[in-house]
This record gives C-alpha cells, structure tokens and sequence, in this order.
C-alpha cells in the first residue's frame, strides 16, 4: 500500500482516513489512540469524529500532522487549505479556499481534469460555446464565435473554452465532415466541488437574465415572475410542475434540427418568508 499523495485531496478528512490505514498496514502495534497522540489529541476516537464530521481538526492539530508525518512546506500549505475549504461557512470563503488549492503547481498536475471540470461549471459562456461551435452556421472562426456571445468574450477565451470542451469529451470532431460535434458524456467529479461550482454558476446567469432587461428588447426576451402564497405542503407539487416543464422543454429543443442561436432559460423557486418557529431558535 503506497502513502497516500496529499495533493489528490480536497477532503482532509478522507485523507487522514487514509492515512492511518497506510500507517496501520505499516506498522503492526500502530492503532487509534497512536494516530489521536500525532494530532495532539487525547480523545482515542479522534479519527472517528473526523471521518463522522463530529470534530473538525484545528489548526495546531494540522501543523502537528504535518510534522509528525514529515509533511513538506507545500503539503502543509495544501492540508492547511483543505480545512480551510472544508470548515468554510460561507460559498465565497468556499470558493476562495478551493481556487487557492487548484492553483498550485503541485496540485494542477495530479488533477487536471478535476481543476477542468470545476472550470465548466463555474464559466456561464462554455455550454453556449459548446451549442455555436457544433452549429452548422459555424465557419471555424473562433472569433465568429466571440461575436455572436452575447455579452462578448474575447477570442483567447473562445479558444480555451473549445480545449477545454474537447479536453472533457464535451465535442469531439468529426473528421469526416470537418466540423465538431456534442457528446452525451457526463461529467463526474466530487459532489463538494460540482455544488460550490454550480453555485457561481447560477449566480452569473440569474445575473444575466437581470442585465438582459436592458441588453435585449422586448421581443426577443421573456421575462416573467411572481409571488405566490401557498400552503407548505403545495410546494413540492410545484416544484413537480416545474421539472416537468423543464424536462418538457429539454425533449423540444432536442428535436430541433440546427441550432441558430442560444437562449438561456432560468427557472427558480425560493421563499422568502422563514419559518417562525426557526427564527425563535
């Protein structure tokens, strides 16, 4: 069993998991109450706690680990910013601390495809690439492509985001017809990283949807909203309704043959009164 590789981590939590089971196949009389004395604690159930979320490491636990371990300068800045990604209380503390891990050389180079994948989530103009460059009005001209995006992204943008299209198996090209093409590949990636992305992404097109108000005229836009006041128990009935059209609206568009242009459709649910029995806690 090798050591486990600090720098394939985003969960410090499953590392030290792993850790210890590294040290345990290693060292015969190596047990719980040994791997809790590494972290300075003196509960025996440390690991546990961790691996249970009942406990979160502290700081002097992680420079403790780090030296106990023979951690390097850069692996302990990595353990030190995976707590800080995992004890996050808010998305941009979040976001802020996961952009920090992916940006070191030592991190990039064991997760490529990872650090891509957290890049389409996060990029609101890469699934509009991916409709236009698979269109059969496009001329293969990246910069085509730049000024049909609506708001415009520069060229070099148009050409990372097509790599990394191509890097994930989003398109592939089709040799045959010289032109690109859509896969149905899925992407798959830890669900920590797809939720933090996901949110910025949402952020940025519900903030598009704002800003076309004023970018778009009338009819070429349809903005709708309203405010409902329903029993709690209505509110999964609607949230069925909404799938429903969602999923009503997806099968149609499939059926069109040539995408000519690319609309974004936003649709979202929320309350915006709490619950009273909540606030007195």
């Amino acid at each position: 069993m090798d050591r486990p590789d600090i720098f394939t981590y985003i969960d410090y939590r499953h590392y030290l998991v792993d850790v210890f089971n590294f040290m345990k196949s290693s060292m015969r009389r190596f047990s719980l109450r040994s791997f809790a004395k590494m972290a300075r604690s003196t509960s025996p159930n440390f690991l546990q706690l961790i691996r249970d979320r009942k406990l979160n490491i502290q700081s002097e636990g992680v420079l403790a680990f780090a030296e106990s371990l023979g951690l390097t300068k850069k692996e302990t800045e990595h353990f030190i910013t995976m707590a800080a990604f995992d004890h996050a209380k808010t998305h941009e503390e979040k976001d802020r601390a996961f952009r920090s891990m992916i940006a070191t050389r030592e991190y990039r180079s064991v997760q490529v495809l990872e650090k891509s994948q957290y890049e389409y989530f996060t990029h609101w103009y890469l699934p509009v690439i991916r409709e236009l460059v698979t269109s059969s009005e496009y001329p293969g001209d990246p910069a085509w492509l730049s000024r049909r995006i609506v708001p415009a992204i520069s060229v070099s943008k148009v050409r990372k985001g097509i790599a990394l299209l191509e890097r994930l198996n989003l398109i592939s090209r089709d040799e045959t017809q010289g032109r690109w093409i859509q896969t149905k590949t899925a992407i798959s990636t830890p669900s920590e990283v797809v939720s933090m992305a996901l949110v910025n992404y949402h952020c940025r097109v519900i903030a598009l949807a704002g800003e076309s108000l004023e970018r778009f005229s009338a009819d070429s836009r349809d903005i709708r909203s309203v405010t409902l006041g329903i029993p709690r128990s209505a509110y999964g009935e609607i949230k069925q309704r909404m799938e429903a059209f969602w999923k009503d609206l997806l099968a149609y568009a499939d059926t069109q043959a040539n995408a000519e242009t690319v609309y974004q459709v936003n649709m979202q649910l929320f309350p915006l009164t709490g619950d009273p029995k909540e606030r007195r806690q």
